[in-house]
């Protein structure tokens, strides 16, 4: 399948220029018949209260090592991540399980069984195709799902025209193509993408041979039948695939007076698979002009397989900084582990939705029913067993084979009305209800939500909104399954309870000039009320829940962000997010080693970065059109981390601070306002050409993304240790990109 997509990604480069050349003359011809007299743009506000719409996607931002749109994300005030090679992210301390995901109105589903940034290979959404998006880092509305922490809204484009775009670099390559037909009627969109990171992958500590091929292809059409009736698809298909054949790792850590060095030799091979497969129809209905209704169907299939057998053999050193003196003092473990896994997880989701909308003098009241069937079919054989002193013992064993079918129905009511003031200002209430059953937890959820926003006066320039509202997660299926099962078994709950959140905030933003540069000011406090939490550990990037726990939670925080147009068109913009997130296992004890029962109380969650800074600057260079230059900095301080200890959550200690500059350099050989001649020159087929160097993690910062834990058994009456190796994220690297659009 990856031959096939390689071949289609070359066949739509192809369709990309024959569209521009031979619809050129008639694109012309389409301009001058289509003249009004008179064109009237409202512009959309850039923040609805709690819900920020994007208006700029930063080229700089969908660069980087996994070069994905969640990047745009990751520089926003409330967002955190530290790992450059997932996708994946926390918003305000919650789970990366807990964001909700939109495109063009089909929530998207994350895989379960990945483990590290390096196997996620692409997310889902192109940025290629993206037209519209809205994001909330809490506190949304009720005509959003049922997630405890964000939600990103995604609007694909609908082409009035033909054209496309192509991007190539040395991690991998994409194109799109516009096109309509039918006098008008049908638009749609195709994009292609296919990613190679290994270039990026054999700077890590662990050789060997990297295999990974990530590719997808999306689609999204419209049709309309007549100004009331329209049908939309949506469709994507999907392969990630990661084969890796590991040779050796060597990592040096430690402190500058106890330096040590772990090195590692590898037998064996992995091999991951991922296949995505999604379609979704809408019919839109319009009988009146202010009555709007909406009919979704979906379907969402994806199976992921895990199959690894690797054998290591380790030494771990005591080392010294002295030249003179042999690097290797004296062995402090030396041992031999051997990995196996054959795990197979297909995941069918079938969505059933309707949705409509009434437009009244002052307001909009919106309200939807939601049907969801989802199978999840799970097969899990792993264990390792580690080699100390000569004498093997199996030290971690999961099995389980089940199938877990479960139907869920929800809705919601939504008013929006305004109510005009004196003087020019005026208030807007949100106010909604949602409700939620699971069939699997008997549970009817209520969740009310409400938000209030104030324009002090008619130029919108500045608001003041607030927002409360209860938030309940029912669980999927990760959250039914727990691994802290005796006899090497997987304990399964189909009866798990939702996950409930209880938010309020309060922030204001305000829009000013300073030295004729636009800029933009927005700040929130807010805190998070957590109970019946589900306690978990995080591993990279994979999550291993605990249901046979309960926690009850807090989150406390501000969020502030600064943004200009140093460039016309180009935001940047420095954010700064302070917090705090605690949570207390319920009825949680150890036995000290005075023989007294302590019960830890409150302690950091898994997400509790309590400084986040981010930086997007984007400007010409030296005051030249064609030279521009980017900064994409992101720095947080230390994350917790557990010490695998079964049925311990409290024992935790900190990961080093991630920082993660990525600068790049731009040249534009022509556009819209750089050399136009060229373009000429070229017949007007191509409306821009850039040329970018990268220097990605510009000041080699060694950052952590998790701990590979070195244990030895007891054994003739040695006690049993662990050690904590790093495993480092990606060093200084070099990369090159060519973009032209058609």
């Amino acid at each position: 399948m990856i031959f096939k997509i390689k071949y289609l990604l070359f066949l739509l480069v192809t369709i990309c220029v024959s569209n521009s050349y031979v619809f050129s003359q008639n694109k012309v011809e389409v301009e001058k018949v289509t003249e009004i007299d008179e064109v009237k743009v409202v512009a959309a506000e850039r923040r609805r209260g709690v819900l920020e719409r994007i208006d700029y996607i930063p080229a700089a931002s969908l660069s980087g090592a996994s070069s994905s749109f969640e990047n745009v994300l990751k520089v926003l005030p409330g967002v955190q991540s530290s790992n450059e090679l997932s996708s994946q992210y926390s918003v305000r301390g919650g789970s990366y399980d807990e964001n909700l995901v939109y495109v063009n109105g089909v929530e998207i589903y994350r895989p379960m069984l990945t483990r590290t940034g390096q196997q996620e290979g692409l997310s889902f959404i192109n940025p290629q195709l993206v037209s519209t998006v809205e994001f909330s880092t809490g506190g949304f509305g009720a005509e959003f799902g049922d997630k405890m922490s964000s939600v990103l809204n995604v609007g694909y484009k609908r082409p009035t025209s033909f054209g496309g775009s192509v991007e190539a670099s040395l991690l991998g390559a994409s194109a799109a193509s516009n096109f309509t037909g039918f006098g008008g009627k049908l638009g749609g969109a195709v994009g292609l993408r296919y990613k190679r990171a290994t270039y990026l992958l054999g700077t890590l500590d662990t050789k060997g041979e990297y295999n990974p091929s990530f590719a997808d292809i999306q689609a999204v059409l419209t049709y309309d039948f007549s100004e009331k009736l329209s049908l939309n698809f949506l469709g994507s298909v999907g392969q990630n695939r990661y084969n890796f054949e590991p040779a050796n790792r060597e990592t040096s850590f430690g402190t500058l007076d106890m330096p040590q060095k772990f090195t590692m030799f590898y037998e064996g091979a992995e091999a991951d698979r991922t296949e995505n497969y999604l379609g979704a129809l809408t019919l839109n209905f319009r009988p009146h002009s202010r009555l709007s209704m909406s009919f979704t169907a979906s379907a969402t299939s994806m199976t992921e397989v895990e199959r690894y057998d690797i054998l290591g053999e380790y030494w771990l050193n005591e080392t010294v900084n002295d030249p003179s003196v042999s690097s290797d003092v004296s062995d402090v473990g030396v041992g031999a582990s051997l990995d196996h896994a054959r795990s197979y997880l297909a995941t069918q989701v079938y969505v059933g939705e309707y949705r409509g909308s009434w437009y009244h003098g002052g307001g909009t009241l919106k309200w939807g029913l939601r049907a969801r069937h989802h199978r999840v079919s799970d097969v899990v054989s792993q264990w390792q067993r580690i080699d100390s002193a000569g004498y093997m013992q199996t030290a971690d064993a999961r099995y389980l084979d089940t199938a877990v079918a479960a139907q869920e129905f929800s809705g919601f009511l939504q008013e929006a009305y305004t109510f005009e003031l004196s003087n020019g200002s005026s208030l807007r209430l949100l106010p909604g209800l949602r409700f939620t059953y699971s069939n699997l937890s008997k549970e009817f959820l209520i969740s009310p939500r409400v938000q209030a926003i104030f324009f002090p006066h008619e130029k919108r320039d500045m608001q003041f909104y607030a927002s409360v509202g209860s938030y309940a997660q029912p669980a999927f299926y990760k959250e039914m399954k727990s691994l802290n099962a005796p006899n090497s078994s997987i304990l399964l709950n189909t009866e798990v309870a939702a996950q409930r959140s209880l938010h309020f905030t309060l922030g204001a933003s305000i829009m000013f000039k300073y030295l004729d540069i636009p800029c933009k000011f927005t700040t929130e406090i807010y805190a998070k009320m957590l109970s019946n939490l589900l306690p978990y550990k995080q591993d990279n990037v994979a999550l291993y829940y605990d249901f046979t726990h309960k926690a009850k939670g807090y989150v406390v925080g501000l969020d502030a962000k600064l943004s200009g147009e140093l460039i016309k068109g180009s935001e940047s913009w420095i954010s700064l997010s302070l917090m705090k997130a605690a949570q207390d296992v319920q009825g949680d004890f150890y036995v000290n080693k005075n023989g007294e029962t302590v019960y830890p109380g409150y302690f950091p969650m898994a997400n509790d970065q309590r400084l986040n800074v981010s930086v997007m600057l984007q400007d010409k260079l030296f005051a030249y059109n064609a030279w521009r230059v980017y900064l994409v900095l992101n720095y947080g301080t230390s994350l917790p981390t557990l010490v695998p200890v079964k049925n311990r959550y409290d024992l935790v200690y900190r990961m080093p601070s991630y920082l993660r500059p990525d600068l790049g350099l731009t040249y534009v050989l022509f556009d819209d306002n750089v050399n136009k001649s060229r373009a000429k020159l070229l017949g007007n087929t191509l409306r821009s050409c850039a040329l970018t160097l990268e220097v990605l993690n510009l000041f080699d910062v060694q950052n952590t993304s998790s701990y590979l834990w070195v244990r030895t058994i007891a054994y003739e009456g040695q006690g049993t240790s662990m050690v904590a190796v790093p495993n480092y994220l990606t060093p200084l690297r070099l990369n090159a990109k060519l973009a032209v659009t058609f």
